[in-house]
């Protein structure tokens, strides 16, 4: 028999476990799909020239909110990034936007801090639908790992506050903090490094490793922290990586991606398994991802901003993911067979 105790810690518990409730974590620009329409007033021309000091120049931000009223925050806008701040690759880099606390009550931006914008990189249709097709890799990784970040996708009309005439109007989007992604799983961010791999949880850590090959990425690294981030518990538990910046992958295939000199890929599309031998061989998570497939291709199709021939793209590239998984011969050579074996064994 139940007692009224252990009926309250059940209630307790189904709150804390359903997906509607704990939704509430994510800040509210986080939780919409719909794309954000809204304008930056900065000194475009002073901004895009400082990518070496990388100054802080103050701006504002405006939308309209659903009572259709205008609202105005005071903000304050840097270049961020690395490949992407060379003027070779990017006419237009990422932003880093500060924020005022005391700007923000009752705005569609209150709690946030400081944001990562990921722009348009060049004025080509082409550059807006790499932006959009990387903005699709961040939905997908959602669909893995609740450990992931959340993104917004904006229609963003720049003002140049020195010559007001000259606008564009370009897709951009916003990357969630990592520290609300820390908190909404009762987490905080680890800002120290870690040695190897194997300091990672392990089942998190191998759905990372075959996302990463699943999408062709190469640019990245868990002991360097490069396009990773850690999050960690109190409770003495092994880290968890978080992975961002996916415009090197083969999924997104912008033209200025490459794959590292020293693994020997032709192309980034071409698929490379990083990850550490297990005695399974991955099953298990070959086995989760298969059960992903389906809405994996359905965030491809119903997003409802690609070209019919970047989602066709985006699709092929994925379904070539499953059929090879399908293949017990291609996991074997391509998975078993190429996973790297420390100490010369294999881990659990």
């Amino acid at each position: 028999m139940l007692t009224r105790y252990t009926i309250f810690i059940y209630i307790g518990f189904l709150i804390l476990s359903n997906p509607e409730v704990r939704a509430q974590d994510v800040k509210e620009l986080f939780r919409s799909e719909s794309i954000l329409e809204l304008n930056l007033y900065i000194p475009v021309k002073e901004v895009l020239k400082d990518r070496k000091e990388r100054n802080k120049h103050k701006g504002i931000l405006s939308y309209t909110n659903v009572n259709g009223q205008v609202v105005e925050i005071g903000i304050k806008t840097k270049v961020r990034g690395n490949s992407r701040t060379q003027r070779d690759i990017c006419a237009f880099p990422p932003l880093q936007l500060t924020f005022d606390k005391a700007e923000l009550k009752n705005t569609l931006f209150e709690g946030q801090k400081k944001l990562k914008l990921v722009t348009h990189c060049k004025n080509e249709y082409s550059f807006e639908q790499y932006l959009q097709k990387e903005y699709i890799v961040y939905k997908l990784y959602q669909k893995v790992s609740p450990y992931s970040f959340k993104v917004r996708l904006c229609k963003i009309t720049y003002i140049d506050t020195d010559n007001p005439r000259k606008k564009q109007s370009q897709y951009g989007f916003f990357i969630e903090d990592i520290k609300d992604v820390a908190k909404r799983n009762g987490l905080h961010e680890l800002k120290d490094s870690v040695r190897i791999k194997e300091s990672i949880q392990q089942d998190a850590l191998d759905k990372l490793m075959l996302f990463q090959f699943m999408i062709g990425n190469h640019d990245w690294s868990i002991q360097k922290k490069h396009n990773m981030k850690l999050i960690i518990g109190d409770d003495a538990q092994l880290p968890i990586a978080v992975p961002y910046d996916f415009d090197y992958c083969g999924l997104v295939d912008t033209p200025y991606a490459v794959p590292p000199t020293e693994i020997g890929l032709n192309s980034v599309k071409d698929r490379y398994f990083r990850g550490f031998c297990r005695y399974d061989g991955y099953k298990g998570t070959i086995d989760f991802y298969k059960d992903l497939k389906d809405p994996m291709l359905d965030e491809i199709k119903n997003s409802g901003f690609l070209s019919g021939k970047n989602q066709n793209e985006m699709i092929y590239y994925l379904n070539g993911f499953f059929d090879d998984m399908d293949n017990p011969k291609y996991v074997d050579r391509k998975i078993s067979k190429a996973c790297k074996v420390k100490h010369k064994h294999k881990y659990m």
